[in-house]
């Protein structure tokens, strides 16, 4: 794996990030508070002004507030023009009032721009920020970084953004670095990957999670298992341990591969870490299982899945399934079978119901049109996820 073996004693002595360095939102950079400058004294700092003279301020700032709002609404609903035009006014009210839009606009217009690949405006308003005299955060840099290393390829921009955050009185943090490596094992560039971790050791930053999952991605999609497993072992050694994210991304590789038996090892790992395979974890082998047509292990998983009280998960998988086609029009369990799966359905449904959950990202709803029938072939519920 390159350089990885000189690295493992480096990272465990280094102190750990603070969770707000990975924080992919671009609000998380501004939000830190900063000390006071050296060269005031917190007792030597002037009064407040009179509430009288806090009110057009804090007009502004509420102004600004909702703006910012908007803008990230209309951007992710991908209407750039109209987060442009809404900045536009927020900037000539602004000058009006002798003022300038704060970092956090002129950062979710970047954003916009930049996840559009519109490199030379996300530029230009980059510039226009510096000259109004707004100061750049560790998030105007990666949203950069992110736009030159992900989605235009020019990694030589990519690298002379990070030399030159410095220069604006902002240090790297671990989510500029994580975006660089990602965006080089995308390319294909894995070694150069591993060259940018040793230079985050150099700076004092320590890797994460999501700093060493792109490359475990990147083995996978290679065919370069076996160094994907030599990595997860690399990150325990390192202070790094693999989340689920992580381990789904091998499981899908030894899905893909037909290698079953390891992905049962691979699972058995995980429990036994403490950790517990997600719903996404058993669709992506159930699906595999399906695909190859060994539909009594698909069901067997099922069953375990039942035992170890994750009805979510099963309503998540048989509603995925069943989009797909997979039951009962393809042999994903075997004749006769399906009464079983309604039975475990239904069990589901009484579960889910009864906990009180319900609502929000990754709750299966059992709409049902009709009663479940007890055939294979006429069941008359729709599995709908939400």
């Amino acid at each position: 794996m390159g350089s990885s073996a000189s690295t493992a004693a480096a990272l465990l002595a280094l102190p750990s990030p603070s969770s707000s360095s990975s924080d992919d939102s671009d609000d998380a950079d501004e939000a830190r508070i900063l000390p006071p400058s050296p060269a005031l004294e917190p007792e030597a700092a002037s009064p407040p002004p009179p509430p009288q003279q806090q009110q057009p301020a804090r007009r502004w700032l509420d102004l600004e507030r909702d703006c910012n709002m908007a803008m990230k609404a209309l951007a992710r609903a991908g209407d750039v023009a109209q987060v442009a035009d809404l900045f536009a006014e927020l900037a000539h009210s602004a000058s009006a009032a002798g003022a300038a839009p704060g970092v956090l606009c002129y950062n979710t217009l970047l954003n916009a721009l930049a996840e559009h690949g519109r490199a030379a405006e996300a530029r230009g308003v980059f510039d226009g920020m510096l000259a109004a005299g707004v100061a750049p955060t560790a998030s105007s840099f990666n949203i950069l970084v992110k736009l030159y290393a992900w989605r235009t390829a020019e990694f030589h921009l990519a690298y002379d953004e990070i030399h030159g955050m410095r220069g604006h009185g902002v240090v790297p943090d671990v989510g500029t670095y994580s975006t660089l490596v990602t965006g080089l094992c995308r390319a294909g560039r894995l070694d150069e990957a591993w060259g940018v971790l040793d230079w985050m050791l150099q700076e004092g930053c320590r890797p994460m999670v999501h700093t060493y999952t792109p490359i475990l991605q990147g083995y996978c999609r290679n065919g370069h298992i076996e160094e994907a497993r030599k990595l997860i072992d690399f990150m325990e050694g390192a202070g790094c341990p693999p989340n689920s994210v992580t381990y789904n991304i091998l499981i899908k590789a030894l899905c893909d591969d037909g290698r079953f038996d390891e992905v049962e090892q691979v699972l058995d790992e995980i429990k036994t870490k403490g950790l517990k395979p997600s719903s996404v974890t058993y669709n992506t082998y159930m699906d595999a299982l399906s695909k190859k047509g060994m539909g009594e292990k698909a069901l067997r998983l099922v069953e375990d899945m039942q035992c170890e009280g994750k009805w979510l998960a099963i309503l998540e998988l048989l509603a995925d399934m069943i989009k797909k086609g997979i039951i009962p029009n393809t042999p994903t369990v075997v004749p006769g079978q399906w009464q079983k799966l309604v039975f475990v359905a239904e069990a589901a449904c009484v579960e889910v119901k009864g906990s009180g959950a319900g609502g929000g990202k990754g709750t299966v709803h059992l709409v049902s049109s009709g009663p479940w029938t007890r055939g294979r072939g006429s069941h008359s519920a729709v599995v709908q996820a939400t």
